[in-house]
């Protein structure tokens, strides 16, 4: 909530919540692609042919630079004063440079072949990919470090922060939706490949993108804020905020989220490909996944209002847990075991010539096992959407701790670390899912039918792909259970920081 210009409280209305949520749509339509199929863009056979454990290793390096990026964008977006206000101009500059990076990554406009440096032969891909995920990361810090801190600044209310993620969410589902949902129709189009999918929603990225950012800059208010005359350098700046123990908590709790995040994501293709045998089916898998997201966010936030933010975060992440535990009894269990779940037998009820469609388009697939693993995934994917929002809007919330003790609005800072404790987080997620994966003997080049991993290998990935990364979430548990930062104490900071506020520019007398 905020205050207008009379002093009458009021709330932010549900045109300015879509217009700050929508920048997150094109943003989801390429993360989907950058999350999932990068990996098998560039790892895969029917991709550039790059190995597994190579890529992760790259995609991990290419976060170094996030390291300095983050901070000192977080930094300046927190002390810039500009007509336009403080976070607009970095959205502005970094937009056209994470899309250039975008269409670069997933339309490369060369043919990777051979080359030598320093005595080694290697092809000109692994750069390539180095260097234009570098210029992705980038251009991702610039623009959506100082669109997060614009969020968490909105609104001071505790459960209206919390919406106002719900809609950034909400949005960045949305756009994880659509863009699962053009893998499945272009399969049915005889696209199958993955880097069909990517192309076409890299070129929807690109339309979308430019629009929606410029309607949030003229639509959404950024309210303007005081800086205190004693400028706190960066150093001490990024010290304070680590001394902020409930933001330390939050961090650690979403490294050890996103490390699992991560390995499931980098290894979801190659689960389905190699384990269940299914990989042209691949894009059928994501669609539902994504839209049982969608659906359980409202329920999570109304959970969320009656026991509190970390108190649902727990729930969510033991719901996550129990059905992660599943996934490699699937992969075990024999293909008629889920004879009942073939695709053909579930739809009989469609019209009869919609129905023959299907069954000549799935013919020689055997398809029960994969729809037992969709059905699955739903009921553990409604957590995920919890698990995305929930933790950034507690991260909204510590942030008036910090206003409290240094009387500046410093969201800059604290996302700064958020992201680049995510991004790094998230990329040492991927090498150690694909990195495991080699270890444990998985081939990424290898035919699923004619010349499969061995049974050994594949359970482990498998595990790597559910059991492990439920197992990091299970960190969260104790952080959480005792969370000092609830609605009734959220409250009470922000009182003393109104009351403090209120001093300071009440004039003197005598």
């Amino acid at each position: 909530m905020q205050t207008a210009a009379g002093g009458e409280t009021k709330g932010l209305s549900k045109r300015v919540l879509a217009s700050y949520g929508a920048p997150a749509f094109p943003l989801a339509l390429v993360g989907l692609p950058m999350a999932v199929y990068l990996p098998a863009v560039y790892a895969d056979p029917d991709g550039f042919g790059l190995t597994l454990g190579a890529v992760g290793l790259l995609l991990t390096l290419s976060r170094l630079t996030d390291v300095i990026t983050d901070p000192v964008i977080g930094f300046l977006s927190d002390k810039l004063q500009t007509r336009w206000g403080r976070r607009k101009p970095f959205i502005l500059i970094g937009t056209p440079i994470y899309a250039l990076g975008i269409w670069l990554l997933f339309v490369p406009p060369i043919e990777f072949e051979p080359m030598d440096f320093l005595g080694f032969r290697f092809s000109s891909g692994y750069p390539y990919l180095f260097f234009t995920v570098t210029l992705v990361y980038l251009g991702a810090t610039i623009k959506d470090l100082p669109y997060v801190a614009w969020g968490a600044e909105l609104s001071q209310n505790y459960n209206e922060r919390t919406l106002v993620t719900s809609w950034r969410e909400g949005f960045a589902v949305a756009g994880s939706l659509l863009s699962a949902f053009t893998p499945a129709l272009l399969l049915f189009a005889g696209y199958v490949k993955p880097t069909d999918a990517v192309f076409f929603l890299s070129v929807l990225m690109c339309i979308v993108m430019p629009i929606v950012v410029l309607n949030a800059v003229l639509v959404v208010p950024e309210y303007p804020v005081v800086l205190p005359k004693i400028k706190i350098p960066l150093k001490q700046s990024l010290s304070v905020v680590m001394s902020n123990k409930p933001y330390m908590r939050l961090i650690i709790i979403f490294v050890f989220s996103t490390l699992g995040a991560a390995m499931t994501n980098s290894l979801s293709f190659f689960f389905v490909k190699h384990v269940l045998l299914a990989g042209d089916l691949y894009g059928l898998y994501l669609a539902p996944y994504f839209l049982s997201q969608i659906l359980a966010i409202p329920i999570w936030f109304a959970l969320s209002r009656r026991v509190g933010k970390h108190r649902a975060t727990m729930l969510a992440i033991g719901w996550y847990a129990i059905w992660s535990c599943f996934i490699p009894l699937i992969a075990l269990a024999p293909d008629t075991w889920f004879d009942a779940f073939e695709i053909p037998l579930v739809l009989r009820f469609l019209p009869e010539h919609w129905h023959a469609a299907i069954v000549l388009r799935f013919e020689g697939m055997e398809t029960g096992k994969f729809l037992f693993f969709i059905f699955v995934m739903c009921l553990k994917g409604s957590a995920i959407g919890a698990l995305a929002a929930l933790p950034a809007a507690m991260a909204a919330d510590v942030i008036d701790l910090d206003t409290l003790k240094t009387g500046e609005k410093r969201a800059g800072a604290y996302f700064s670390i958020w992201s680049m404790t995510r991004k790094a987080s998230y990329a040492v997620g991927i090498t150690v899912g694909t990195g495991a994966a080699v270890i444990f003997g998985f081939d990424s080049l290898a035919d699923p039918v004619n010349n499969p991993n061995s049974d050994a290998s594949l359970l482990w990935l498998a595990c790597l792909y559910s059991v492990v990364p439920a197992v990091f979430k299970f960190v969260a548990m104790p952080l959480l259970w005792n969370y000092p930062l609830t609605e009734a104490h959220l409250t009470d900071i922000q009182r003393e920081i109104q009351s403090k506020s209120a001093s300071s520019i009440m004039p003197k007398t005598g």
